[in-house]
């Protein structure tokens, strides 16, 4: 099992999607590809997620964007 965040874990967490000029795209691709905001925030910050069917589809459209570079899986 992954490691779940503690309460200010998760304060940090929505402050810095919250401070990102890139939210508005997060919330649109967590919306479209029916994931949270924090998991394409992941993404686009190379963190370590659990690969589901749409995350290469997530990080392609990061990629269009110009948001990420390029993809390391």
């Amino acid at each position: 099992m992954g490691h779940q965040p503690n309460k200010n874990e998760v304060r940090m967490i929505i402050l810095k999607i919250f401070k990102s000029k890139n939210k508005s795209v997060y919330f649109n691709l967590a919306k479209k590809y029916n994931t949270s905001v924090w998991y394409v925030y992941k993404l686009a910050h190379g963190k370590r997620v659990r690969i589901t069917g749409v995350t290469h589809d997530i990080l392609n459209e990061l990629r269009t964007l110009n948001i990420i570079e390029n993809i390391r899986v």
